[in-house]
């Protein structure tokens, strides 16, 4: 019987869209460097805004010199080092628009990437690769079933990437564990 998985999948550094954001064109009297925002700042949950200013997303992880962050339902990672401070907090020197059609581009690669890799029979690993998941067991339009050591799973297509090592999620493998006993304990019947 297939299991769905029953939550929304977060970010794993792993598996978002890398984007580090090209410099803003200088002006002919540029105002002065943004200091760059503080480790202590790039904190889970915290606002990201852009250069003008508005938020384009959250803080999902940081991770090794590395931030992912949540902008709508896919995410970016960026150094750490690409961030400044500004009076609102944490930002990156790119426009929302600029950086929403990055992500946009990233996202229709990401797609047919994983279109052209899920397949019947191949191996999903955890986010970097380390630990094989499962195998494509069934595909459908917006998810696949695995057969993993837990049972049949259902992921959907939005935690899919391809990965140096092959068809990967964005999940680590404790993050996956995690998911599927939530599942199943959201969709055993209870008494």
């Amino acid at each position: 019987m297939k299991k769905p998985f029953g939550f929304i999948a977060s970010l794993c550094l792993a598996g978002a869209v890398v984007y580090a954001g090209p410099a803003l064109a200088v002006q002919a009297n540029p105002a002065p460097t943004p200091a760059p925002a503080p480790a202590a700042s790039l904190t889970t949950g915290t606002n990201v805004h852009d250069s003008a200013g508005e938020v384009v997303g959250k803080i999902a992880q940081v991770e090794g010199g590395k931030v992912a962050v949540a902008v709508g339902d896919r995410g970016i990672v960026v150094p750490a080092n690409a961030f400044v401070q500004t009076p609102k907090g944490p930002a990156l020197n790119v426009t929302k628009a600029k950086l929403l059609a990055s992500v946009a581009q990233a996202a229709r690669e990401n797609d047919a990437a994983v279109g052209a890799a899920l397949k019947v029979g191949a191996d999903v690993r955890s986010a970097g690769g380390s630990a094989v998941l499962g195998q494509v067991k069934a595909v459908a339009a917006d998810s696949a079933l695995l057969t993993t050591g837990a049972g049949d799973v259902t992921v959907p297509r939005s935690v899919l990437f391809v990965s140096n090592a092959g068809l990967a999620t964005t999940l680590s493998a404790q993050q996956f564990a995690t998911a599927v006993a939530q599942s199943k304990a959201a969709a055993a019947p209870s008494n």
